[in-house]
């Protein structure tokens, strides 16, 4: 018998390292006979660069990254003779990859839990292909600095790195559990009971520790650095049932963020520790691979790559890889529905009429929950994975529900033609709504949602050739999509197919032709499908790198770096210059940064410059921590005029009925079963939205509830007792809270007049509250002002006049409504009066 591999083995090889060369000598699956264009384009850029520490690449979801990312670890393996490292997000993704690499004859192996690292690895005979988690954790085979001899490697593969910022900070998350560890749980978070105490949130506290409020907790920097031996003392104790973190962070807790929730008492890192792994820092070449939606920046945070190299990324401009995705936004349709019933009903029809895969992306378990009637929903990791696996080898159409997971689940062809994505997507971890809390209202938010919807997206239609109907549904999501500041953070791709479901919906009369339109994309309709091409080349353009936001990432993965080295002073030198070198940079992110730069001087012993830089952070974002020290008050400003405010506000949706959508989320919050957190800020973004300036002031322990600033310099100051139950007259007590806070009114603003109101069930008071000139916003009063204000901005959203003439018309609706600020206090007030 003929031995080929002897007569191979016989042949002189020349050393092929050109990876489209390497391709070209493989053995090719059936269908498979050259590269996408963009393949070859991104593989020759990267031979050119391959000497630089950190490369990124970004191809479009479907154009075949996965095989560029094993040709240039096949061609580094070859050049440099050392291992090769190929590193995915979840198990299912590399086994996905070892498949890929065995049908095109790249050697390659798994990494196996419990068995030491494979000799062909650590020859550099075959590339290891292994999670993240397999190189970052506590007892990592690879090897920890400073603790025994790590395992070198010539080059590792980041693939699909933007999903893998979340699973690289759980490996240095440690979370003790209230359920699973109380004891332990409870003596830590006691250890902090008096800081919040001097922070005036004691209560949010004990409500929080007592399981009555969702919130998540950063403990003050200065009494975690204080406590920082108590903590490791505890912590030690337990060090084998967090083996696999204890290890990372027990002398790194000065560099971690201290959380408290209801759940869990959390410690994560500021950014991720992965200078502890030689394997991964000290590798010569580092290839993140990452979709064309991702925020390069986290590469620069999570991963301290090289500013330079993610700033030119390696990209193609071709579009292969750019599924057909026929995306239509029902909530700003012109014609009314029950938008979720509809919804339902229609991945019903898909998946069991047309045996169409049929799938809904849910934000968590309990907003799952509403599909219930329709859909199944997969609870636990190994039910995701097990219809998954029935929806890609048909033997289901669903309608499958799936909460958070917007990324890790790949559904090409009939696995899914139709994806409703339903809500806004959200945090889940404690890490992530704690971030989301203190970065509200700022563009790192924004981004972040950005990222998430557009993972969504991709689930469906995973390449070209492919294609997908996507839903976006829920007020929340629609509001998100419709306003420009949001929009533009979405890539162009996105944004052309959004642009294009816009244009189809405002051809769509109701539900029956919008159902029709759908079809025609399941039909593949030749109309279609070529104004989605047509309209697609013409729209997409090139993302651009977002520099100053590079630049920031730089300076603060560079801050931890010399902190953590021992130079704090140097590390707040750089902080202070970033800032000063950026001053487009929006305020919840300066105030971030300050307060990074704060917690480094204190654990410095700095405490002076501490307290000051603290001020600097509170002052651009309160939503952070507060001083120690409280900072003085600064008005608001005199609010504009109302009916420009009001345009104003309204033209910054592209779409204009998403403005509708924002009122309709935020005056859900405005009925008696709403939380006090829930109903106070509601009733702030209501005077907004109706043109009034606002502010909540009570969190911080001065003021009131609310506070509404109209244009007549009068200032309605508002104590929300939303929660009264309606028999419950408004007490002394009661109203003795409302004078305090009109007379903190008083001294801050002198020249306004004040009206003291309180949200009660009724306008009855005991004659020791003696509140007759004070004023009641009754449920009944509020659902009226409710009504008048959505019929006010129902017209302006639905008028196709331009910015300059919506101002005209707002006046002139404003002259006939009674939420007009002349109007609000005989139309919706009502005074106190004494009852026995």
């Amino acid at each position: 018998m003929v031995d080929f591999d002897k007569l191979r083995a016989k042949k002189s090889k020349t050393k092929v390292i050109e990876p489209s060369e390497i391709f070209r000598r493989l053995p090719k699956p059936p269908g498979i006979n050259d590269l996408y264009t963009s393949q070859a384009e991104v593989l020759q850029a990267w031979f050119d660069r391959r000497s630089e520490k950190d490369i990124v690449l970004k191809l479009h979801t479907g154009g075949g990254k996965t095989l560029v990312g094993l040709l240039m670890a096949q061609s580094s393996l070859i050049e440099t003779g050392e291992p090769v490292l190929y590193l995915a997000p979840t198990r299912q993704l590399v086994n996905q990859t070892l498949e890929k690499a065995k049908a095109h004859g790249i050697p390659a192996v798994t990494y196996r839990n419990r068995e030491p690292l494979s000799d062909e690895f650590i020859n550099s005979k075959a590339i290891m292909v292994a999670t993240y988690k397999a190189l970052f954790h506590g007892r990592s085979k690879f090897g920890i600095r400073g603790l025994g001899q790590p395992q070198g490697a010539s080059t590792i593969i980041l693939d699909d790195a933007h999903v893998a910022f979340s699973v690289v900070r759980d490996s240095f998350t440690l979370s003790v559990e209230a359920t699973d560890n109380k004891e332990r749980y409870e003596n830590l978070t006691s250890l902090f009971r008096g800081a919040f105490k001097e922070s005036d949130r004691l209560g949010t506290f004990d409500d929080t520790i007592s399981g009555a409020d969702y919130a998540v907790l950063e403990v003050p920097y200065w009494a975690w650095h204080q406590q920082l031996d108590a903590v490791r003392e505890q912590l030690k104790s337990d060090s084998e049932k967090y083996a696999l973190i204890w290890p990372l962070l027990r002398d790194q807790l000065h560099l971690c963020h201290a959380l408290i929730s209801r759940k869990a008492f959390t410690i994560s890192p500021i950014l991720p520790l992965v200078n502890a792994f030689p394997t991964f820092a000290d590798a010569p070449r580092r290839i993140y691979m990452s979709a064309t939606i991702a925020d390069d920046s986290e590469i620069i945070r999570t991963f301290d790559a090289d500013q330079k190299s993610v700033q030119n990324p390696l990209t193609s401009r071709s579009l292969a890889g750019v599924s057909e995705r026929m995306i239509l936004i029902p909530d700003l349709t012109q014609f009314d529905f029950n938008i979720r019933s509809a919804a339902g009903k229609l991945a019903e029809q898909v998946a069991k009429k047309l045996n169409l895969g049929a799938v809904i992306l849910s934000p968590s378990d309990p907003a799952a929950v509403q599909w219930e009637e329709v859909a199944t929903i997969a609870k636990g990791s190994q039910e995701v994975e097990k219809l998954v696996e029935a929806l890609q080898t048909r033997a289901s159409s669903g309608p499958v529900v799936f909460a958070n997971r917007y990324d890790g689940i790949d559904l090409p062809g009939d696995s899914c033609r139709l994806l409703i994505m339903s809500g806004l997507p959200a945090g889940t971890s404690d890490y992530e709504l704690f971030r989301a809390s203190a970065l509200y209202g700022g563009a790192t938010i924004t981004r972040m949602l950005a990222q998430r919807i557009e993972q969504g997206i991709g689930r469906g239609a995973r390449g070209s050739g492919d294609h997908c109907v996507v839903l976006l549904v829920g007020s929340d999501l629609a509001a998100w999509i419709a306003k420009d500041a949001n929009f533009r953070f979405l890539t162009s791709a996105t944004r052309a197919q959004i642009e294009m479901g816009a244009d189809i919906s405002k051809q769509v009369q109701d539900w029956k032709e919008f159902v029709q339109t759908i079809n025609r994309s399941f039909s593949r309709d030749h109309g279609w499908i070529e104004y989605h091409a047509e309209t697609l080349a013409e729209l997409v353009e090139d993302d651009k790198p977002d520099t100053p936001r590079l630049n920031q990432a730089a300076a603060e993965r560079k801050a931890i770096n010399l902190w953590s080295d021992g130079y704090c002073d140097q590390a707040i030198a750089k902080i202070e210059k970033s800032i000063s070198e950026q001053p487009n940079i929006d305020q919840q992110t300066r105030g971030w940064i300050q307060q990074l730069a704060a917690r480094i001087a204190d654990h410095w012993g700095n405490n002076e410059r501490a307290e000051d830089l603290q001020h600097q952070a509170f002052s651009n974002n309160r939503n952070l921590i507060r001083p120690k020290v409280r900072p003085p008050y600064r008005p608001l400003a005199q609010p504009s005029l109302q009916a420009d405010a009001i345009a104003k506000q309204i033209g910054g949706y592209r779409l204009r009925r998403g403005f509708l959508q924002s009122f309709e989320e935020t005056v859900a919050f405005l009925q008696p079963n709403s939380t006090a957190n829930q109903f106070e800020q509601a009733l702030a973004d209501l005077a907004t939205m109706i043109g009034f300036s606002a502010e909540r002031h009570d969190t911080n322990g001065e003021g009131p509830d609310v506070l509404w600033l109209l244009p007549s310099k009068t200032g309605m100051v508002i104590e929300a007792k939303s929660r009264k139950k309606e028999k419950n007259a408004l007490t002394k007590e009661n109203h003795g809270q409302l004078l305090v806070a009109a007379e903190w009114f008083a001294s801050n603003y002198p020249s306004y007049k004040c009206i003291r109101v309180s949200v009660h069930p009724t306008n009855h008071a005991t004659k020791a509250a003696d509140a007759t000139s004070s004023y009641a916003l009754t449920y009944e009063k509020l659902t009226a002002l409710i009504s008048d204000a959505r019929v006010l901005l129902t017209t302006l959203c639905d008028s196709q006049l331009s910015d300059a003439e919506l101002v005209a018309e707002c006046n002139r609706c404003l002259s006939k409504s009674p939420v007009s600020y002349e109007g609000l206090l005989a139309s919706y007030l009502v005074p106190f009066k004494d009852v026995d």
